[in-house]
């Protein structure tokens, strides 16, 4: 059963860490248009938080004597392990396919697609330095994310009620994480959080769900690296604000 600390860890991940994400995401986005390093500092900072969050989950659950395939850190030689190998590869593919597509759009298409970012953009990389960094942050919220939202919510949130139930609820905080995003962020991470706590449960191993996290994260800072560049690179004060 869930530990006092267990408590206060859910709490800072339910309720304190996305309160910090949305604070921090308005002084961010002030900042944006008139410092230019202020995206590499986010994606630091993001980082260094989130493994901090994950080196003290990973130690609370060594000292509770959990053993590590119970959060999800194994991989075990199944028939679901074959059937998450497979659904991995398709996407990956489905990716790769997209990535294609992307770089054959016109400047047309290229404008399009900023549209469709919405009050992400801000956060997605302009420069090759940017983009560098990005992609420490995409590997990075694959894995720290993962352990965090599926593996232990999950685990949390199962101790008192249905795993699958607890699946979904986590994918709601997980979707509630990034209402920074506004209500389409908000939707759309929280389809992926359910996505991948199915993965999750239905393999019995976060490697599949890391791997596809971090392709998609991946994924989008090329996306934002190829279409923001020439680009205004923030939503006017009253969109975001908004």
């Amino acid at each position: 059963m869930p530990s006092i600390v267990d408590h206060l860890l859910a709490f800072a991940l339910i309720v304190a860490l996305p309160t910090y994400a949305t604070v921090t995401y308005r002084t961010f986005v002030r900042k944006v248009s008139t410092d230019p390093g202020v995206r590499v500092r986010e994606y630091w900072s993001t980082v260094r938080l989130q493994w901090v969050l994950v080196v003290v989950t990973l130690a609370l659950w060594a000292m509770a004597g959990r053993a590590a395939s119970t959060l999800g850190l194994w991989l075990p030689m199944t028939i679901r392990s074959a059937a998450g190998l497979v659904i991995t590869a398709l996407v990956l593919g489905l990716l790769a396919a997209q990535a294609k597509m992307i770089g054959r759009l016109d400047e047309n298409g290229r404008e399009k697609l900023r549209a469709q970012l919405g009050r992400a953009s801000p956060l997605l990389p302009t420069t090759d330095a940017e983009h560098r960094v990005f992609r420490a942050l995409a590997v990075t919220a694959g894995i720290c994310e993962e352990i965090l939202f599926r593996g232990y919510l999950i685990w949390y949130l199962g101790s008192f009620i249905h795993p699958w139930l607890a699946m979904a609820v986590s994918a709601i905080v997980f979707g509630l994480g990034h209402l920074y995003q506004g209500k389409s962020g908000v939707v759309k991470t929280g389809v992926v959080g359910l996505l991948m706590g199915a993965l999750y449960l239905g393999t019995g191993s976060l490697v599949w769900p890391m791997i596809i996290h971090a392709a998609v994260d991946l994924q989008g800072g090329a996306v934002g690296r190829a279409v923001l560049e020439n680009a205004p690179s923030f939503p006017r004060r009253e969109e975001a604000a908004t």
